[in-house]
Order: C-alpha cells, then sequence, then structure tokens
C-alpha cells in the first residue's frame, strides 16, 4: 500500500489523470509515452500528424506534462513520488530505471508499465536522472554525490578484478567497497545499497552461475556459443547431449540471436574444455573427464591406480567419472585378451603386469 492508493491502482490513476487533459495534449502524451501500444512518436511525426512544428510538439508536451503535476494534486500522485523516494534512498539514493518499474508495479516486464512509470518520474520535480554511460545504466536520484559514489565503488571493483584476474564474492564485494565513501560509516554503506549499485552497474556482472566478474570476461558476459555452451554445462553440473545444451542456451539467454543444434554441436568439437563422453553427450574437461575410447579410458584406469589388480566394479566406478557409457560397454572392453587378464571373482590386471 503506498499510503491511500495501492500498487495495483497506480495505473489505473495515471490514466485517469490523462483522461482529464484536453484532447490534443492528451493525445500527444499518449504517443510520446507509448501509453497507446504503437511505440514511442517522435516529435516529428505527431507534428506531421497535426500539420504543426516539432517545436510545437514540444511546447504541448511540456504544457501537458505541467497541468498534469496540477491534476495529479487532487489523485494522491504526492503518495507515489514519496513511495519512489522511500525506494530510492533504501537502496543507496540511486537507482535505475527497470527497478523502479519492478518496486511500482508486479507484471514489471509489460511495457506499458515502464512507460507509466517514466510519466511519473517526468512528473516529479525533485528527482533526477543520469543518462546511461558505457558504466551505468540510467540511473535516477536525489542527490548527485551518490552517483559518483556508484563511480567511485566501479572503479575500486575494476581496479581489484584487473589485479587479481580472478572472480569475487558478493560478500567480498561487500567489504572492498564499504569504504568508498569516506564521508560516512562503512556500516551505512549497507549489503542493500551494493546490491542496488550493482544492478545499476554495467562493469561488474553476475553470471548464471553466480559468480562476479568484469563483464569483458567471456565466462561472465559470454558472447560466443562456445562460452554460453561452457555456462550451460557449468549451470547444470551435469553431462548434456549437445541439443539439450542447445535449447539451455535458448533458454538462458532469451531475447538473444537463437542457437541451433548443429554450430553447438561443431563449436563443441573444436573447444578442448568439452569432451565427447556418449553419444552426442558431451562435458567439461575439468571435471575429470577425458577423450579416447572406453579402452584407452580403462587403461588410463590402471595407470592412476596405486594396485596392480582392480575387481571389476571398481573399474567400472572409475571409468563413469570420466565417461558418460554403459557399463555393459566398459565390462564387454575388459574382455579384450590383448589388454586385460581376468582372474578369479572378476578381478582384473593388465597383460603386461
Amino acid at each position: 500500500m503506498i499510503k491511500n492508493i495501492k500498487k495495483e491502482d497506480i495505473k489505473k490513476v495515471i490514466l485517469n489523470m490523462i483522461q482529464e487533459l484536453p484532447e490534443r495534449s492528451r493525445n500527444t502524451i499518449e504517443k510520446r509515452f507509448n501509453l497507446d501500444g504503437k511505440g514511442v512518436k517522435t516529435l516529428d511525426s505527431i507534428g506531421k500528424e497535426y500539420n504543426i512544428t516539432r517545436e510545437r510538439v514540444r511546447q504541448i508536451e511540456r504544457e501537458a506534462l505541467i497541468k498534469l503535476k496540477k491534476i495529479g494534486k487532487n489523485h494522491n500522485i504526492a503518495n507515489i513520488f514519496q513511495f519512489i523516494e522511500e525506494t530510492v534512498n533504501r537502496h543507496g539514493g540511486i537507482i535505475s530505471e527497470d527497478k523502479i518499474v519492478t518496486h511500482l508495479f508486479e507484471e514489471k516486464n509489460e511495457e506499458i508499465n515502464k512507460q507509466i512509470s517514466l510519466l511519473i518520474l517526468s512528473l516529479d520535480d525533485r528527482i533526477k536522472k543520469e543518462k546511461e554511460t558505457k558504466l551505468h545504466k540510467k540511473l535516477y536520484f536525489y542527490e548527485k554525490g551518490n552517483v559518483e559514489k556508484l563511480r567511485d565503488m566501479i572503479d575500486t571493483l575494476e581496479k581489484h578484478l584487473h589485479d587479481n584476474k580472478k572472480d569475487i564474492d558478493f560478500d567480498d564485494i561487500v567489504i572492498l567497497v564499504s569504504g568508498v565513501d569516506k564521508n560516512e560509516k562503512d556500516n551505512n554503506f549497507s549489503k542493500e545499497h551494493v546490491k542496488s549499485y550493482l544492478e545499476a552497474n554495467k562493469v561488474v556482472l553476475k553470471n548464471i552461475i553466480g559468480n562476479w566478474g568484469h563483464e569483458r570476461w567471456p565466462h561472465i558476459n559470454p558472447r560466443s556459443i562456445r562460452d554460453k555452451s561452457y555456462l550451460a554445462l557449468k549451470k547444470n553440473k551435469n553431462p548434456l547431449h549437445f541439443t539439450e545444451i542447445t535449447n539451455s542456451i535458448n533458454e538462458i539467454w532469451k531475447g538473444k540471436r537463437r542457437a541451433n543444434n548443429q554450430t553447438v554441436h561443431n563449436e563443441l568439437i573444436k573447444d578442448k574444455r568439452f569432451v565427447l563422453v556418449g553419444r552426442g553427450i558431451y562435458a567439461l574437461k575439468e571435471w575429470g573427464y577425458r577423450p579416447g575410447t572406453v579402452l584407452d579410458v580403462i587403461m588410463e584406469v590402471f595407470k592412476e591406480s596405486d594396485r596392480e589388480e582392480l575387481s571389476q566394479d571398481d573399474i567400472v566406478k572409475e571409468v563413469l567419472k570420466k565417461r558418460k557409457v554403459k557399463n555393459n560397454t566398459i565390462i564387454l572392453n575388459l574382455q579384450n585378451k590383448n589388454y586385460f587378464v581376468k582372474l578369479p571373482d572378476k578381478i582384473y590386471r593388465l597383460k603386461n603386469k
């Protein structure tokens, strides 16, 4: 509840306010903020529709916003402004545009909710905004110093990542940046503030398995099919068929160019990080899987063991750690008398031992 306005009523309140505008002013606001669902219209396109100049449209828009501010006084809009201010302060004095939409509306992905949020922000004379840069998303704030605090935090983290060249945990980020604002006590820069700042920044990102690192690092912000495949497997924690990897990529990175099975398969074959451990099934080499035939893997199991004789069960267990095959395939390979000697009780040793 935002005092006298429920969250679910915000949309209704704003749309009712707009209805109190003169027709041309109402249409201009609807077109400029895409409230009609037909896309944001430019000043030029609206001007051509009304046969007026773009500067005249700009003037109509500006006058309409002034009128809406006056109309808003009768619709408790000040309570919405106060809610936004409390939300911004709770997040360390800055907040990204998408987070405001999330806090104002439950259905954050609806385009009209985003546009109504932008309209609300345009009506609040106290809130300020900073355009999107290579360092951060579009920001809203009340005190400019908080934007500088964000930039200082990004600088601190970027230097740390550059010097250490490895991922960093969230708790370590909190410790590292707690002294960014020298004018405040460390405990004022809370985890909630750090979380909000990280959500607003574009340099230090979290990948799909929860690791924080630089946006240029391929395992943090993957751009190639190979790197996306690597993260998809890391997230699953188990070998996958290449078609499953493709599906996982398309599910995780929705809205991006879709991957196809053949491309994924081709890229996995070329990359030494991946091991073909079954019919079309891939695992990560770092998990202990290795390429080669089942016979090669069995030979490796014997070489790695400190015993000359191994039971069938132990051999099967060790091979399955390196390859994803059926038990019978392993047992069948053990029958190769050119390499193995079978002893009583299903015990085997290498022939040359």
